[in-house]
């Protein structure tokens, strides 16, 4: 065998990659569902047959619907974390710090993970499972977003209740505007929106402290 065919031949696939690429296809076709049919519509017999898996490798990894639409965006949180966080490198100059900051929580809500969290959230009203565990993961995800602001603004101690404060009215404020994106795909006017609430919180930052540079 020559060199080259020795070099193209892969190393055989270990117990733990097989168990991880049966575990991405499941987390990755119950996000497709819980996006395009819904929490009621997404149902295991669907999701294995989107992710080419029988019901006994599903069950394997996730024994209940529950745990398996909790799985997947906790698989889709991490993959928005770790895209906010590259957004933040390297950070930009200390006068659009809090611009970048507010950009990073707007992008919190412009993707696939909104969506589908939004799935959940409307179950968990009737289900105190799912509720549970739902606010838990959403605690995970608001700090995650929590430290990336931080590590933007670099807030002082005195001022971390005001920043903090800002970042939680952006939330409220975009989750709002992502919802009425169902209803009405308006893009440009909530960017316009958007644009004039990042002016006031800078403003707002600025009147907290007169004299300095937030």
């Amino acid at each position: 065998m020559s060199d080259a065919s020795s070099n193209s031949v892969r190393p055989p696939r270990t117990q733990a990659m097989r168990r991880a690429e049966t575990r991405a296809r499941l987390l990755d076709a119950t996000i497709e569902c819980l996006i395009e049919l819904g929490y009621a519509g997404t149902t295991t017999p669907i999701v294995c047959e989107r992710a080419g898996l029988s019901r006994g490798a599903l069950l394997h990894h996730f024994p209940t619907k529950t745990e398996l639409v909790l799985a997947a965006v906790a698989h889709l949180a991490a993959q928005t974390g770790a895209r906010l966080t590259r957004m933040s490198s390297p950070p930009p100059p200390a006068s659009g710090r809090i611009e970048q900051s507010l950009e990073v929580v707007w992008h919190s809500f412009t993707g696939p993970l909104f969506y589908a969290s939004l799935e959940l959230w409307v179950a968990a009203r009737t289900d105190q499972e799912l509720h549970a565990r739902l606010y838990e993961l959403e605690r995970s995800l608001r700090k995650a977003i929590g430290q990336v602001c931080d590590g933007l603004m670099h807030p002082s101690a005195d001022r971390r209740t005001d920043y903090r404060d800002q970042i939680e009215l952006t939330l409220h404020l975009l989750r709002g505007m992502a919802l009425q994106r169902i209803l009405r795909r308006d893009d440009a006017e909530r960017r316009r929106l958007f644009e004039l609430w990042k002016r006031t919180v800078v403003a707002a930052l600025r009147e907290a402290a007169p004299g300095t540079d937030p």
